[in-house]
């Protein structure tokens, strides 16, 4: 599992790929299901940041 901050660092580079999609393509382009992958990529490091903070904080 990645540390903190590359998934920081990650979640930045997705956050502003996105600012540069459209957010209302249509899934049945190719810019729509880049831009649903994208989302969902952002979202798993979400995910995986919120566990490392509440590993963190289970450890306390």
């Amino acid at each position: 599992m990645e540390n903190v901050q590359e998934l920081l660092a990650r979640r930045n580079q997705l956050m502003t790929a996105m600012r540069m999609m459209d957010r209302n393509a249509r899934f049945d382009t190719e810019e729509g299901r880049v831009y649903a992958q994208t989302l969902i990529k952002l979202v798993m490091i979400e995910m995986q940041i919120e566990a490392h903070e509440k590993e963190k904080i289970a450890r306390k």
